[in-house]
């Protein structure tokens, strides 16, 4: 018994100091998750891109609801909503581009999605289709992306955002996907679920919290395990 309070009193500080890592890294997710380009990790699973700076929860519901329709409908779009510099990660060079951001975030995702990919800023929108990287005989690698057609004239006649607020960029997505739908002769509904889509820094968040609870749960079982087979008298 004495074995085992030893062994107990090592382990248990060990696990309160991996849980409060945990917690810790998912209280500040931008500075744990910071990467190249936030919007190709969450576009890889999900059809919107919120920014970090939230906005307020019905008209993002509503927006997640109107994208999804559109997809159930054959209308294939995934959707960034870029408010600041930081949601652009590691190329804040991009803000105010949307053409540019349009074609970078595509071919960021062309190994997961080649559909439609829509981009509204405060400047505008941008949209790409089918993007990918290509290399040259020299080595000189170049974005290549559909031009946007006719839906990119679509776009050209769709009122901009209000302003720079989370709230007037959402609105002005949800404009912008039933303009575009609207062309298909799409006619979207809010298919959104009881739960609504997490913006990019939020929803992630979430993730790593749960993960990390996980992840201590199973080594204090593991620990466990291992010193009730170890305990002195056991066969």
């Amino acid at each position: 018994m004495l074995k085992l309070a030893e062994c107990l009193h090592r382990t248990v500080p060990a696990l309160a100091l991996v849980l409060a890592a945990a917690v810790a890294a998912a209280a500040h997710p931008p500075a744990a998750l910071a990467d190249g380009d936030p919007a190709s990790d969450v576009l890889a699973y999900q059809p919107v891109f919120y920014p970090y700076a939230p906005a307020p929860r019905t008209p993002e519901h509503r927006l997640s609801g109107l994208v999804k329709s559109a997809n159930q409908q054959g209308y294939k779009i995934r959707i960034a909503i870029i408010q600041s510099r930081r949601d652009l990660g590691a190329v804040p060079e991009l803000f105010g581009k949307p053409s540019v951001y349009a074609r970078f975030l595509g071919s960021e995702l062309s190994s997961v999605w080649r559909g439609r990919v829509l981009i509204v800023m405060a400047d505008g929108y941008g949209l790409s289709q089918g993007a990918h990287l290509v290399r040259s005989s020299s080595g000189v690698e170049r974005i290549v992306a559909a031009t946007g057609g006719p839906d990119a004239l679509v776009l050209r006649h769709v009122a901009p955002p209000a302003g720079p607020t989370p709230a007037d960029l959402v609105s002005a997505a949800e404009r912008a996907v039933r303009a575009l739908a609207a062309r298909h002769d799409v006619a979207l509904v809010d298919a959104s679920t009881a739960t609504p889509a997490a913006s990019g820094g939020r929803s992630r968040s979430t993730t790593v919290l749960a993960a990390a609870v996980s992840a201590v749960v199973g080594l204090a079982a593991g620990t466990l395990w291992f010193l009730w087979r170890t305990r002195p008298g056991r066969a």
